[in-house]
């Protein structure tokens, strides 16, 4: 099945390209994306796939053995020549033959591949973007009010001339800074990793030497350097992302950085992984040691819309500083980005940059030096200004083997072709250019485009700890200038390092790296299908609101075919995703190829895990009943507003409807969820198009929400006497009621016709006199007893003017339903319900909530006045698309009360804290499977 339809998807998409190209017509966005492909297996350019080629590229994607892959190979190999031409490659995808016989999961890996879009820096622009504007909101509304103090800091008794106490366990700087210094610090992280940190005191300061160094060393975006003379070297080193590992074994296989065994970092130092820090306090410590020693590029991620996103979304190095020295110091990192160089010339014949080329016509080296790159650690990703569009092109922008100028799929930067190029190395008379931002997709450390005029070199090997690809670097030397080499490397876990190290000359880095890479290859695979199902359950929860409104507009039952809710959910959430894959590893398909919805949209859920949020949740949970019942209406009427066909039963539109009329405080989005929960019980009536509840048991089961939670306040004597009474109400059998025990739904339909019974007035509300005289009449309540004492009249009558919620001396039906409702299976789950949406809402923008606090946070505190993180979230409701649903005023009131507390300032919410403390909980197990403390 899979496969017909994926051939019959491919071959309309492909099949007019050969006709097309004969017509002399420009070449289609279908043929870009298939050559795209092809180029990714043509790892060396030549225009032809080779089998080792084929191999490496299959062999990464996963779902494939090697006896598949050779089967592959050769059916593309249509002339057996031992290679595949781009006539081959073509025929092999309209005639299907790419995807017989590869399988579920090969095939699903294969489509991913033709589907290049970088998912994470795609979505960084649109999280940029609302960044910005919340931010924007805050200026505009005028946020910042009363001002805060900064505390004071003082040197204490003990500590040395920085500040740093005496008893401070980890390195301890030297300054001046000197190429020895410089290698201690080198030596401690090789030994210590991040364990024994350096002081902050020591940190800023190196961060304040290193910006005022090199904005002096190079006050220009483009650098003009020189490899060392006479027999010195230049090494070119890509991304890093953080991974120390990589760092420490480039530093320590080729020398550490000095005026003859120079290195220039292309940017991207920080990000995915965790150890960025101690990345650029090496590198900062070696220039400020020596500044002929090092150049440092500024990459696509030294900018803080990127760093502030989590690690799993591209960015991460926000939160390792957060983490590991707070804000300030946060602060100083941002500010020493914006030194950072954006280019640099050697030898005035190799241009390195690192992204690529740009959208303006005949650039030149000059008119790049002309942009303004201290201003801002990058421009606005959405900019129209054309200096700022051409630095985020610098940074951004990736080669393409098809010629021209197109939109980038990152979102930011262009495509550019070979004729893009030739161009500039010709106007600007340079040999080639190196560029980063790649993973080479054959899983090598470099790769050569563009007639090797466009040279890739990526440092960060088995990427993000499951891309099992070589890392590599670039030497330029004196000797053979402009010639090259290129070292691979596969790095050693930070752990093992030392020992590699002490080796000395004995060590073979060579074998070493081609060992471990080789041990990696399966817990690689098994690491990335880990992470991507990680990611997909985050999906799933962030999109909650808009899975949840697509289940009621089409009143969807609770069971869907597999293949019915894969379709929801590849339409519904962002990405490519291996929705079968996964719901075949998480085993929710039943016997009939069956997925029971709310059961697993209830499966994994985010929480926060702030004492203030718990007491918000509360409120909230009461807020919402207390709307209901403050209509007072009686029986009828009740049940006409939401029967409102008068057919006895209500579907998940028609209770919508209705409850959007209360103002109960909640988002049409929190409805829907609360609305989802409500209709996933076993009395739903599913017909052939729409999902069904009798209209007792809906009252039945809302009440329950209010009844496990108002109740909860009340003395303990009126919380048993109370559950002593709802019992004999179950016991009281209606004529024609079944014998079995009763559900909670069942005692709904006992209640109705018990509330009929004793409204003796048959007005539809019971007055206080009447629910006690019902009450003393029911049997068995001669059994009721308070503390031993059997139940009196006067116990009824204070019952009843306790469960008269609005004061007026009646009870109307929801009162009298919720005071003895008995909890029953499913009432944590509708308390979950009410405030997952907006719990759901607060995680997915937490990012964009923390940035606006810490426009508003001038002291670097992690802490805001309770009005202004008010403001914030009314900025992130602004911010939003016209089409999602906000937070209500009620509830931005209610939730920054409820996580303020009182300091010399006033009320303060302790905005970091509250951000971090959401965790993403398993149900089914009770595990929390991931936190976002750091």
């Amino acid at each position: 099945f899979l496969f017909n339809v994926a051939r019959c998807q491919w071959k309309q998409r492909y099949s007019s390209i050969s006709s097309q190209r004969k017509m002399g017509e420009e070449m289609s966005e279908q043929e870009k994306s298939l050559r795209d492909c092809f180029a990714k297996f043509d790892a060396n350019g030549d225009g032809k796939i080779q089998e080792g080629e084929f191999k490496r590229l299959m062999s990464s994607l996963g779902g494939f053995s090697s006896k598949e892959i050779k089967r592959l190979f050769k059916e593309a190999d249509t002339d057996g020549s031992g290679s595949v031409d781009w006539r081959e490659f073509l025929s092999w995808i309209i005639n299907g033959t790419a995807l017989k016989g590869m399988g579920a999961k090969g095939a699903a890996s294969f489509e991913r591949l033709l589907n290049t879009e970088t998912q994470d820096e795609a979505s960084f622009v649109e999280s940029a973007q609302m960044g910005h504007n919340v931010t924007e909101y805050l200026k505009k509304s005028g946020s910042k009010g009363k001002s805060r103090t900064r505390k004071k800091t003082t040197t204490k008794a003990g500590c040395d001339e920085f500040g740093v106490p005496a008893d401070h366990s980890g390195h301890r700087i030297q300054w001046p800074m000197t190429p020895q210094g410089a290698k201690d610090l080198l030596d401690h992280f090789l030994h210590n990793g991040s364990r024994k940190p350096l002081h902050a005191r020591h940190v800023q300061l190196i961060l304040d030497e290193f910006v005022a160094s090199y904005k002096s060393r190079h006050p220009k975006p483009v650098i003009e350097t020189e490899v060392p003379q006479p027999e010195g070297r230049l090494v070119i080193v890509g991304d890093t992302h953080g991974q120390l590992a990589d760092v420490l074994h480039i530093l320590y296989h080729l020398g550490p950085p000095s005026a003859q065994n120079r290195y220039l970092f292309n940017g991207d130092m920080v990000d995915r992984g965790s150890q960025g820090v101690e990345i650029l306090l090496i590198l900062f410590t070696f220039f400020i040691a020596d500044n002929e020693s090092i150049i440092i590029h500024r990459g696509n991620h030294e900018n803080e819309d990127m760093n502030a996103l989590h690690a799993d979304n591209g960015g991460g190095f926000e939160d390792e500083v957060m983490e590991k020295y707070g804000l300030s110091v946060y602060r100083h990192f941002i500010n020493a980005f914006k030194s950072l160089s954006l280019a640099s010339v050697i030898n005035k014949e190799i241009f390195v940059v690192h992204g690529g080329l740009t959208r303006v016509k005949n650039l030149t080296v000059d008119y790049i030096n002309t942009l303004p790159f201290q201003e801002y650690t990058a421009p606005h990703p959405m900019s129209t200004n054309v200096k700022e569009q051409l630095f985020s092109d610098l940074l951004w922008s990736d080669p393409t083997e098809y010629e021209g100028k197109y939109k980038s799929d990152r979102g930011v930067g262009i495509k550019y072709g070979p004729d893009v190029t030739t161009k500039f190395c010709s106007q600007n008379r340079l040999r080639f250019m190196v560029r980063s931002h790649q993973v080479p997709e054959d899983g090598r450390g470099f790769q050569k485009q563009h007639n090797d005029r466009c040279v890739t070199v990526f440092s960060a090997s088995n990427y993000c700890g499951d891309g099992g690809n070589f890392g590599a670097v670039i030497v330029l030397s004196a000797a053979n200038f402009p010639r090259y080499e290129v070292f691979e490397h596969f790095a050693a876990p930070l752990e093992e390092l030392p020992a590699i190290v002490a080796q000395g000359d004995a060590t073979d880095w060579n074998q070493m790296s081609t060992s471990q890479q080789r041990d990696s290859v399966e817990t690689s695979r098994a690491a990335r299908q880990e992470k991507t199902f990680e990611r997909m359950i985050i999906s799933i929860i962030e999109k909650k609101p808009q899975l949840w409104a697509y289940i009621i507009r089409n009143s969807l039952g609770q069971k869907l075919k597999a293949e019915d809710f894969v379709h929801m959910m590849e339409q519904q959430t962002d990405g490519d995703h291996p929705w079968m894959e996964a719901m075949e590893v998480w085993k929710v398909i039943d016997a009939n190829g069956d997925i029971e919805v709310t059961k697993f949209l209830n499966r994994w859920v985010v929480k926060s895990e702030s004492a203030g949020y718990s007491s918000f949740v509360n409120d909230a949970i009461k807020q919402v009943y207390e709307a209901i019942v403050a209509m007072d209406m009686d029986l009828s009427e009740t049940f006409k507003m939401f029967d409102t066909d008068g057919d006895g039963t209500v579907d998940l539109k028609e209770a919508k409807q209705v409850l959007e009329k209360f103002d109960l405080g909640l988002s049409s989005s929190q409805i829907d969820r609360l609305l989802g929960q409500l209709f996933s019980t076993s009395s739903v009536i599913t017909t052939a198009d729409k999902a069904r509840m009798s209209i007792q048991d809906f009252l039945g089961h809302f009440t329950m929400v209010y009844s496990a939670t108002n109740n909860a306040d009340l003395p303990r004597w009126v919380l048993d006497t109370l559950g002593q009474i709802g019992r004999l109400i179950v016991k009281v059998k209606a004529p024609g009621a079944p014998d079995a025990t009763p559900h909670a739904a069942a005692a709904a339909s006992d209640m109705s016709k018990l509330f009929t019974e004793i409204d003796t007035s048959g007005d539809g509300i019971l007055q206080l006199d009447e629910f006690v005289t019902g009450i003393e009449k029911l049997p068995g309540l001669e059994k009721c007893a308070v503390d031993g004492v059997p139940l009196s009249h006067a116990k009824l009558v204070e019952i009843s003017k306790i469960l008269d919620v609005t004061g007026d001396g009646t009870l109307n039906y929801l009162e009298f339903q919720q005071a003895f409702q008995l909890k029953g299976q499913g009432t944590t789950d509708l308390e979950n319900s009410l405030v997952e949406d907006l719990t759901t809402l607060l995680f997915r923008y937490r990012v964009h909530i923390r940035t606006g606090c810490q426009f508003l946070d001038e002291v670097d505190s992690c802490k805001v006045l309770c009005e202004e993180f008010g403001n914030v979230l009314r900025g992130v409701n602004n911010a939003l698309r016209s089409n999602e649903q906000g937070i209500s005023e009620s509830q931005i009131k209610h939730l920054s009360s409820a996580l303020a507390v009182e300091d010399e300032d006033g009320q303060i919410v302790a905005y970091d804290d509250f951000l971090r403390s959401f965790v993403i909980v398993d149900t089914e197990t009770r595990e929390v499977i991931k936190s976002f403390r750091g």
